[in-house]
């Protein structure tokens, strides 16, 4: 499948952010546009604000926006425009009070201060207000049309870093936005939509109620099949109704028709969000700022993140691959996916400044980038902050330079890539041969279990991730709750993390994708509860006795190796069994994996026993219809970052090999492709700490090029030899024979 390109001309949109009120600085970056375009960044991002650019209820003051892109213009510099809406006008609060949203204390989120920090002024106005919704559609409108005539502005951003963002002190017992009475009404309209009558949906909560209106959001206890709606409601359906609004306002005043899109910072990991909110638009993005926050605290490389090589290798794999692959796959294919934000310089927050990335970051950070198949790229920012928050931070250049190490590093890539762009532009990833399934429904069940059970769920399907990328097995994300069978069916094997709550729909989706020949490997207790949270008869889904071909015995916590990091203190003797590791049976013989969390016991059936813990069978393997349902009665993605368990690692390769999985390496260089007809370009990346020399066979293909012309060291007419620094990536594009 070939993607559309987002700008003219088939150059790939290479940027950089350089103008949000406010700005102290614009005279400065009128002279910066001509050293970008000497650089090659044909691209450059503003982001406006309807407080500063409507002061007064219908007067327009866009003089700032337009002389910027005019100027950009005359430098053949193209514009992305981010719209912050959520920035409201004092006069539309003044009008309109009760546009703020409420929280679940019932208080109104009120703050109508005129600045961009923190967040972007989210959570802004309740867009379900009538009055707040048509005054910004008239603002919107009347953009629209003042810039239509730019022929230099190539999309539009309806929501940067979208969410509610609530910047209240911390609070357990706060559950978000909005309770305002237009908000609870457009709540129990979906409600009626989504459940065909009352009697259906008493059924389903457990509930009594007689009249729609009398239904009201709970705003304390999170633990009620009443809040796994709401909470859905207002993360899936109210942001990505405000999504496909703002986009279809701004393309029926747009005579151009130019794209429009939004785009998150990290990803919600272990959500659904991202499906719902990417479909409302034309295509979707993600912030990028590695240095952030690359570790959690349960891994094991925790205390050891003041190491670089650690540090670079967290930031390669989980900031950047792992995060952008969930989005990607959020995003789907044949769709442009952009890196709406990049870091460009340390990343600062009030005191705390992080340290000033070395040109090498910027290389591993822009080519990750585009392994993982972006269209697109913008650095935030040009120039380091000036303003308080993030006050002399993010930048490429500090706020005198007249260049930098990193600003040059970026320009190269820049030029190295629209020197020949066709494969970047219209280009993606090939099809995964492993899916990992994410779930909303469980994402919003585990979000209502307290304690730490999300912070089990996503950081599981991270250590899944972690294990397979570091196996060269390139993954996508499937979202089982918008699955049908047939997306399903093309992936090999399909791995189903840490599942306590499963849908009966979901549990039929899986099930045919078993029968139909796939094979399905779960982690402990999958469908321990339904979808509203109720405990099912057998502790597992209805119908996984028959499709894993074995009961359960037994259920336990197991605890941890030695620190314990996620395992409760016991309220008293007998409550955790001891840390053990489970050893292989049969042809996984000589294999073994570490127990996390719980023990699943079973009583095999029709299955074969694969692991066990004495005389107990905690894993097994069953022949279902066409394909093969595997069952381990552990959670076993934490091992791979958290009491790290090499030999883990192998039974899984033995359980995916057998499922005909195969990886993509070149000795101990991970590659990824990208294709486009009969191009395709490889990127081929170091996990270690040391520099790699490896042969790549190129039989069958003929090198183009070496991207940025510093990784082949040898050459001949079947291979060449590339020499790739520690978490460094070399990209050669090349062309199939036939």
């Amino acid at each position: 499948m070939t993607v559309a390109p987002i700008a003219p001309n088939g150059v790939f949109p290479f940027g950089t952010h350089v103008y949000r009120e406010p700005h102290k600085d614009y005279e400065q970056l009128l002279t910066d546009l001509p050293l970008l375009r000497r650089l090659g960044f044909n691209m450059i991002k503003i982001q406006e604000s309807w407080a500063i650019d409507e002061p007064a209820e219908g007067e327009y003051d866009l003089s700032r926006v337009t002389r910027l892109m005019e100027a950009a213009r005359r430098e053949n510099l193209g514009v992305y425009l981010g719209l912050t809406m959520e920035q409201a006008p004092a006069w539309m609060w003044d009008r309109f009070p009760e546009a703020a949203m409420i929280g679940s204390d019932n208080l109104p989120f009120v703050d109508p201060t005129q600045y961009c920090m923190p967040a972007d002024a989210k959570p802004g106005p309740c867009w379900n207000h009538p009055g707040a919704r048509a005054a910004a559609e008239t603002f919107m409108r009347a953009l629209a049309g003042r810039l239509a005539d730019f022929d230099n502005l190539w999309t539009w951003n309806t929501f940067q870093e979208v969410g509610f963002w609530n910047n209240l002190p911390k609070n357990p017992e706060f559950v978000g936005y909005c309770y305002c009475p237009y908000t609870i009404q457009a709540y129990r309209r979906w409600l009626r939509e989504h459940y065909s009558s009352l009697k259906v949906l008493n059924e389903a909560w457990s509930t009594g109620y007689s009249d729609w209106e009398h239904i009201d959001p709970p705003r304390r206890y999170r633990s009620s099949p009443a809040m796994l709606d709401w909470r859905y409601y207002m993360e899936n359906v109210y942001l990505t109704e405000v999504l496909r609004w703002k986009g279809e306002v701004l393309r029926s005043a747009d005579p151009a028709g130019r794209p429009v899109f939004a785009h998150v910072g990290h990803p919600t990991v272990a959500s659904g969000q991202e499906w719902r909110w990417a479909q409302a638009c034309d295509f979707f993005g993600t912030s990028n700022y590695p240095a952030w926050d690359p570790f959690e605290p349960w891994d094991d490389a925790w205390p050891q993140r003041e190491s670089m090589d650690v540090t670079r290798f967290y930031e390669l794999w989980h900031a950047m691959f792992f995060r952008n692959e969930l989005v990607r796959s959020a995003n789907g294919r044949g769709r442009a996916f952009w890196g709406a934000e990049f870091q460009g310089g340390p990343i600062s927050t009030y005191l705390h400044l992080g340290r000033t990335p070395a040109a090498g970051d910027i290389r591993q950070w822009l080519l990750a980038g585009l392994a993982v198949g972006m269209h697109g790229i913008s650095f935030w920012n040009h120039r380091a902050e000036h303003f308080w928050h993030e006050g002399n931070g993010f930048g490429l250049m500090d706020r005198v330079e007249q260049s930098s190490e990193r600003i040059e590093e970026a320009g190269r890539v820049a030029r190295a890539i629209n020197a020949d762009p066709a494969v970047f532009v219209h280009s993606e990833p090939p099809p995964a041969q492993v899916a990992l399934v994410v779930n909303e429904h469980l994402y919003q069940f585990m979000a209502g279990s307290r304690a730490n059970a999300l912070e089990l769920l996503q950081s599981n399907l991270r250590g899944h991730y972690g294990r397979l990328w570091q196996l060269g097995i390139p993954v996508d994300f499937i979202e089982l709750t918008l699955a049908e069978p047939a997306d399903l069916s093309q992936y090999r094997a399909v791995i189903l993390p840490f599942s306590l709550a499963l849908g009966d729909r979901e549990a039929a989706v899986l099930t045919s994708y078993v029968e139909h020949g796939g094979t399905l490997i779960s982690d402990a207790a999958p469908g321990r509860h339904g979808r509203y949270g109720f405990t099912s008869r057998t502790q597992m889904f209805d119908g996984a006795e028959v499709l894993f071909g074995a009961e359960q015995s037994g259920l336990s916590i197991v605890d941890e190796p030695d620190d314990r990091r996620w395992t409760p203190a016991p309220r008293g003797a007998g409550e955790i069994r001891p840390a053990t590791v489970c050893e292989g049976l049969g042809s996984f013989a000589g294999t073994s994996v570490r127990a996390n969390v719980y023990l699943q016991t079973f009583t095999p059936r029709s299955a074969d026993p694969i692991l066990v813990v004495g005389d107990d069978v905690v894993g097994v393997r069953n022949t279902y219809g066409d394909g093969t349902a595997v069952l381990l009665g552990t959670v076993s993605g934490l091992s791979a970052t958290a009491h790290i368990h090499g030999p883990t690692n192998d039974f899984m390769w033995k359980l995916l090999v057998e499922a005909g999985v195969t990886s993509d390496r070149t000795g101990a260089l991970l590659r990824r492709r990208r294709v486009l007809d009969d191009q395709q370009a490889w990127f081929l990346v170091n996990p270690t700490a040391e520099t790699v020399v490896e042969s790549v066979d190129l039989r069958g293909f003929t090198l183009e090029r070496d991207l940025l012309d510093d990784s082949i060291t040898e050459q001949s007419d079947t291979s060449v030899t590339v020499t790739v620094a520690p978490y460094q990536i070399a990209c050669l594009v090349v062309r199939h024979d036939s």
